[in-house]
């Protein structure tokens, strides 16, 4: 099946998950392959690796839960909607959007502790940083809630859909937008601090390296701008 979430590397082997419904555990070395999960559904999510097991979303509307050596299900639990979003784990607790609009954490046994409702889908995958797990939404909304207990501390309204998975550095979030800018917001304050305008819509994700963020757009180009100003460093066009 066709490959759209980007694989995992952990002790040697190499996971990703492919459109036709399966979870695959290749050798990094020679590519042989170790296991097959099955999901019920495409798989579009890339998979998250901690404490020996795999975390993969799928079409399936569920969040499974894979032994990393093994490949058998250590849990799955049901989520509203197709998820797409890609897990984010963080100290024993996972967590993911979904494309029906809900935003989800579980611990590592499988039980949900918390569930808040979006306006629309959450296909961006979520960033910890400082207690609090940052999410873009096809409602044109970047939020900041809470580890915790999903409470909401803030959210930023943009001019689009937001499908772009954000980035974290030096207390700002650096998150990329339907309306064709890259946007930079203070993590404590939910303010702007600058945003750069690109020629098309920005799905793909940026980095954050040293003084400069990285992202391409759909126009073709992939932009570096200064960290601090906003300011364009330079352009590659792609052709």
């Amino acid at each position: 099946g066709g490959i759209t979430g980007k694989p995992a590397f952990e002790a040697d082997m190499v996971f990703v998950g492919s459109e036709d419904g399966r979870l695959h555990a290749v050798t990094a070395d020679h590519g042989k392959l170790v296991w097959m999960y099955y999901a019920e559904g495409p798989i579009r999510s890339s998979p998250a690796i901690s404490d020996g097991h795999v975390f993969i979303g799928a079409d399936d509307s569920r969040v499974h839960v894979v032994n990393m050596i093994t490949g058998r299900k250590a849990w799955r639990e049901n989520a509203s909607g197709p998820i797409w979003s890609s897990p984010t784990v963080h100290e024993e607790r996972v967590y993911f959007g979904c494309e029906s609009g809900d935003f989800y954490c579980y611990d590592f046994r499988g039980e949900q502790k918390w569930r808040k409702k979006i306006k629309r889908a959450v296909t961006s995958s979520p960033v910890i940083a400082d207690g609090m797990v940052y999410f873009g939404s096809k409602d044109w909304t970047l939020y900041a809630l809470e580890i915790e207990n999903g409470w909401q501390v803030w959210r930023f309204r943009t001019g689009g859909p937001i499908i772009s998975s954000p980035a974290f550095a030096e207390g700002k979030i650096f998150i990329g937008c339907g309306d064709n800018n890259i946007y930079a917001i203070q993590a404590k304050h939910a303010r702007e601090s600058w945003r750069f305008t690109t020629e098309h819509q920005v799905t793909g994700s940026p980095i954050a390296h040293e003084d400069s963020i990285y992202c391409g757009s759909v126009d073709g180009s992939l932009y570096c701008v200064d960290f601090r100003s906003g300011r364009l460093r330079w352009r590659f066009n792609t052709g």
